[in-house]
């Protein structure tokens, strides 16, 4: 989950509370290709970015290689 305000008592203009949640989900897994070489795709779901039911979910895809020596 985002960071986000539920409630608070300071007053600044053009800062309001976050009534709206925003979730931050991975999903990922690991293919050992051989003993040196690591490839893990990945998907990363953001609802409501920046807190703001306005704004349309994110879908990111990833793909990372790890190599070990």
């Amino acid at each position: 989950m985002e960071p986000w305000v539920a409630e608070s008592s300071i007053d600044v203009e053009g800062f309001d509370d976050d009534a709206e949640t925003s979730l931050h989900l991975e999903a990922f897994y690991q293919y050992q290709l051989n003993d040196n070489i690591s490839i893990t795709p990945g998907l990363v779901l953001v609802t409501s970015p920046d807190n703001n039911d306005n704004n349309d979910d994110l879908i990111i895809g990833t793909i990372r290689t790890t190599f070990t020596f």
